[in-house]
């Protein structure tokens, strides 16, 4: 049986069948947005098998390597590094398949992005035969001034620490990144050692840094230390010895004073009787 509609009616329910469908349209569109670009659902669908393309597991240079097909503008770059460490330590960087000469303390020099170096320490104190040969390795550059790199450097510091944790045999790993304007403490550190966190072993140290800002050096340093002084195995303990180059000192009153570069103001003697002062009283 067959019902009769009146023509208004029949108009109205059009209408409300092409709005269901556009909403219908438009909340699917969501869900699939929200399915595409959601980080967490889409790590939820990936087999357990699956590892990040970066971590800190990787072996130096990978992760340098990585960036530099990421970011090509970094292919050549240099950067600005100060290594510092305790009182006494001599820092020797790998040139020409050698140990540089000792390099004061802290050591500022200028690195290639993407490259890995590799350093010795000497000068332990309380344990003056212990060599320990860490690695650096710049993995992304900061934007100073121009001309004032060197004012700028990347901050490297070993501490005691340090030291004590890979005389044992244990490999310390350093992660030095820029911190995020949004999220960092409010803290003045100038003058003050270098802030450390402490994370625990089955922690990511790459990937603890990278949601706290951005990551710019490694530092890896454990008790490994070469059985041979020449040939290829020689050159791979030193990552080939890449290019590196020393960086001015920042000049300080006292050097600028003893190279007669600072400027002596000299006043005029002014009497007693000379000075006087102004009224504004009518």
């Amino acid at each position: 049986m067959f019902r009769h509609i009146s023509f208004p009616t029949m108009v109205l329910g059009w209408v409300a069948f092409i709005v269901i469908c556009i909403l219908a349209v438009l909340l699917g569109n969501v869900a699939l947005g929200q399915s595409v670009y959601n980080p967490s659902s889409a790590s939820a669908r990936l087999p357990n098998t699956t590892r990040s393309l970066v971590g800190d597991e990787m072996v130096p240079g990978a992760i340098g390597s990585i960036q530099l097909q990421r970011k090509p503008q970094l292919r050549g770059a240099w950067q600005a590094v100060e290594v510092r460490g305790p009182k006494g330590v001599n820092f020797n960087f790998a040139e020409a398949g050698q140990f540089a000469p000792d390099m004061p303390n802290p050591a500022r020099v200028g690195l290639l992005v993407g490259a890995v170096y590799r350093l010795r320490l000497t000068g332990i104190e309380g344990n003056p035969d212990l060599e320990l040969f860490p690695t650096i390795e710049v993995i992304d550059k900061t934007c100073p001034p121009a001309e004032r790199e060197h004012r700028f450097p990347i901050p490297i510091e070993i501490d005691e620490n340090d030291i004590a944790d890979a005389a044992r045999g244990e490999l310390v790993m350093r992660v030095i990144y820029l911190e995020d304007s949004e999220v960092a403490e409010p803290v003045d550190t100038s003058g003050k050692p270098q802030r450390v966190l402490d994370i625990s072993p089955n922690q990511n140290a790459l990937r603890t840094a990278d949601q706290l800002g951005r990551p710019v050096a490694i530092l890896r340093m454990g008790s490994r230390v070469p059985n041979v002084t020449q040939g290829q195995d020689w050159l791979e303990f030193l990552y080939h010895c890449p290019p590196w180059t020393t960086l001015k000192p920042i000049p300080t009153k006292q050097m600028l004073i003893d190279e007669g570069r600072w400027p002596i103001i000299e006043y005029p003697n002014v009497s007693p009787s000379a000075s006087g002062s102004i009224s504004d009283s009518q």
